[in-house]
């Protein structure tokens, strides 16, 4: 049984396909995807018309974050799961400093082309790629192409859509934005000029309801609503939803250790790690309670000289993260109780969640949990050198209280 992608309602996009001789890369394992369900750049309407609306498709997305979209009609099953397609870097919706939509009106105050200010004057629309040098290397509302690319080698890493059980939402190609509207993108900025290509990124997402920032609907703060959007009517229903949720997010929380290699010749070992990306933003929830990592520009490989440091790192990935995570699984459970009255008080609610992520956690090979007195503790065994680099991590202390 096909599980399907949902995604929440939301603001309609109205972008243009530009197709034709385009810069293209793109994972081979989906080519047949993206060279002829979803290529093409998707230009947001505004830039389109400020380009003197050249040749090109209208279409209709539906907004996600800020410069991303999602494109519903698009999708493609892997595994069983479905995914649809989303387009990062087609146009931001708002004001970079003033939460005021990206209109026109305003498009044309950042505007430094005279000719593109009074071409824009009997115009509407809104959302647009900028020349705005955004943390320091990304054009605003599009995608740079180290970043970009960084994306794209991660998800290279996956089989399919996991990554030695870790879930990602796969980058399937990467296009260069036409230098017609790149020229003219860049013409649009508010403080500093972004000098490099402009790229989007086209990915697929099982959904986009994100743990707890940047979507419309969060799951740590909409939990009822995203229980209604998920389908899940019943507490039976619900604990299958949280053994996905804790066996992912654990699984995403060791990332490095499940990932972790040994480089003979040179004598350093490397994991993936994440670098100034955070489950809580970076993250979406499946209808399943399957946690994906979305934003993989995020995900680098740390390199260690010696296990000691290994564990190190798999001890600091693990606790910068599990907040988020635990968050996730406390919101997931105090729904529950709201719903069916199953507990008795939170003491009881989180003996049910380490119960659940004692059981979701017995399959999977870099992880177990035991009791020791009273506290819970994760065993973690790296993908290597597992006697030498294996780190201990209390869970849970005072578990009976």
């Amino acid at each position: 049984m096909v599980r399907e992608a949902v995604w929440v309602p939301n603001d309609r996009v109205p972008l243009v396909r530009t197709r034709g001789e385009l810069e293209v890369v793109g994972d081979p394992r989906f080519e047949s995807f993206w060279s002829r369900e979803v290529d093409g750049c998707y230009v947001p309407d505004l830039l389109w018309k400020a380009a003197g609306r050249p040749s090109g498709t209208p279409v209709e997305g539906v907004r996600d974050d800020n410069r991303s979209c999602l494109l519903p009609d698009r999708r493609l099953v892997i595994d069983d799961r479905e995914y649809i397609t989303a387009v990062k870097g087609c146009g931001a919706a708002m004001d970079a400093f003033e939460n005021v939509p990206l209109n026109a009106v305003r498009a044309r105050a950042i505007c430094r082309d005279p000719r593109l200010s009074e071409a824009l004057a009997t115009e509407d629309g809104s959302g647009l790629i900028t020349g705005e040098r955004w943390f320091g290397n990304t054009p605003y509302g599009g995608q740079a192409p180290d970043n970009a690319m960084i994306g794209l080698l991660a998800s290279l890493r996956a089989d399919q859509a996991q990554i030695a059980g870790f879930q990602v939402c796969p980058v399937v190609s990467l296009v260069r934005l036409p230098d017609e509207y790149a020229r003219i993108a860049s013409r649009f900025f508010w403080y500093r000029r972004y000098e490099g290509a402009y790229w989007q990124e086209i990915r697929l997402m099982p959904s986009n309801v994100r743990v707890y920032f940047h979507s419309p609907l969060t799951f740590g703060v909409d939990t009822s609503r995203a229980f209604t959007l998920f389908g899940i009517e019943t507490f039976e229903g619900a604990e299958r939803f949280l053994t996905n949720l804790a066996r992912s997010s654990f699984a995403a929380l060791t990332l490095y250790a499940r990932s972790l290699r040994h480089d003979a010749a040179s004598g350093l070992y490397r994991g993936l790690d994440y670098q100034d990306v955070w489950l809580d933003k970076d993250a979406v929830v499946a209808a399943d309670g399957t946690l994906h990592f979305a934003d993989l520009e995020g995900i680098e490989d740390a390199i260690a000289a010696k296990p000691s440091t290994v564990k190190e790192t798999i001890e600091r990935q693990f606790h910068r993260h599990v907040y988020e995570a635990s968050y996730a699984l406390e919101a997931l459970a105090v729904e529950v109780e709201r719903r069916w009255r199953g507990f008795r008080g939170p003491s009881d609610r989180r003996r049910w969640i380490l119960e659940v992520l004692q059981r979701a956690c017995v399959a999977d090979p870099f992880l177990s949990i035991e009791p020791t007195g009273d506290r819970l503790v994760l065993h973690i065994e790296p993908a290597v050198d597992t006697e030498a680099c294996q780190v201990e991590i209390e869970l849970a202390s005072e578990v009976g209280s």
